[in-house]
């Protein structure tokens, strides 16, 4: 077959060169966008990019309500954290393992286009089937792992967003429920101000 195809380096295929970030560009983000190059397996570089989250001192005052509330609010800003540090590292990772998988699939490519008949016995054959497989199989595992990281990130901008939404109606039915007595009191102290009330 190979000989009747002739020239088998037409045949070809470029190396993928993967882009990366150049991190040295970047003054303040360095750190974080260099994660994505090389893999940042600790969220250092994350962490040193991230605004630190300020856990208030007057939290002990809180009614167990109000500081489990709080702590809900907290575990947004945690849990997108761990979601971003994780996600940044595996993207580092998988460009790592690009250049790995690149020379893999270049012998792959030497053997299979290579002319001599040696090459393209039965057994051969086969092998270089086999490892084109288990290269493909290696690609998928890498795209998956990606995905899963789109799909966290997802996930947890649908939990910002539901419980905004629940604060939202939590303060609303707050509104409903307290309102009659706020606007008494309200009109009462406004009464007692203005009767009370004299020209200095």
């Amino acid at each position: 077959m190979a000989q009747r195809l002739g020239r088998m380096d037409q045949f070809r295929t470029p190396p993928f060169v993967q882009a990366r970030h150049n991190a040295g560009r970047w003054t303040f983000g360095g750190p974080w966008i260099a994660g994505p190059n090389v893999g940042d397996p600790t969220g250092a570089g994350y962490l040193a990019t991230a605004l630190p989250l300020q856990r208030p001192d007057s939290a002990d005052r809180l009614s167990g309500a109000a500081r489990r509330a709080f702590e809900r609010q907290y575990a947004n800003v945690e849990i997108a954290d761990s979601i971003a540090m994780m996600g940044g590292h595996q993207v580092g990772v998988t460009r790592g393992y690009h250049d790995e998988l690149e020379r893999a699939v270049q012998a792959l490519e030497q053997d299979v286009l290579n002319p001599a008949s040696s090459y393209h016995e039965l057994t051969t054959v086969l092998d270089k089937i086999a490892a084109g497989e288990l290269l493909g199989r290696r690609q998928d595992t890498a795209a998956n792992q990606l995905l899963s990281h789109a799909l966290e990130q997802l996930l947890a901008r649908s939990k910002r967003l539901r419980d905004t939404e629940a604060a939202s109606l939590n303060m609303q039915m707050l509104t409903w429920r307290d309102s009659d007595a706020v606007n008494r009191a309200f009109r009462a102290g406004a009464g007692d101000a203005l009767r009370t009330w004299r020209q200095p």
